[in-house]
């Protein structure tokens, strides 16, 4: 692609979302996700490629990986507050609490270009290593996801942006 030059033929819509756990109904509505997701790309004629972009188990995983690693496994998405409280130095008594409009703000305000730059590093180490410890890849319509956590894709749709933006 030349520089300057925008082919919407090639569009490409990263849909983020959580894997929230492994009762039924997460697994249910992950999966039906991923097939409304199978079913935008077969539509024939359009001009937009649907991408997966996961955390595994919540989107607090990415938030917390601005600021610092977050290896290991948590059995409830409601343990990410404690990390999310020690990277960002703040006190939520509950994840609502923090996912409030005005709490959530204050947050984004502390993360740094840089911060972007090192989560994104931090989210290929999991992957890599997550691949390298021979944990199970899942897939379902042609997208593929691990079961366990953590584990996480949304940083590749942000790393594209920062390399064809020239930032990394």
């Amino acid at each position: 692609m030349r520089k300057g030059y925008f082919d919407y033929s090639q569009t490409e819509i990263t849909h983020w979302f959580d894997y929230e756990s492994h009762e039924l109904v997460h697994e249910r509505e992950f999966n039906e996700t991923l097939d409304r997701l199978r079913q935008a790309n077969s539509i024939k004629g359009k001009q937009i490629k649907y991408l997966l972009g996961y955390s595994n188990l919540t989107f607090e995983l990415w938030m917390v990986l601005h600021k610092e690693n977050c290896n290991a496994h948590t059995e409830h998405r409601d343990h990410y507050l404690r990390n999310v409280n020690s990277a960002f130095g703040e006190r939520f008594s509950e994840l609502s609490t923090y996912k409030e409009e005005s709490n959530f703000k204050r947050i984004l305000r502390k993360i740094t270009l840089d911060d972007v730059k090192a989560a994104v590093r931090r989210a290929n180490s999991i992957m890599q290593r997550n691949t390298g410890n021979g944990l199970r890849l899942l897939e379902h319509r042609g997208f593929k996801y691990y079961r366990d956590n953590p584990s996480l894709t949304v940083h590749e749709s942000v790393e594209k942006i920062l390399k064809e933006c020239g930032l990394i």
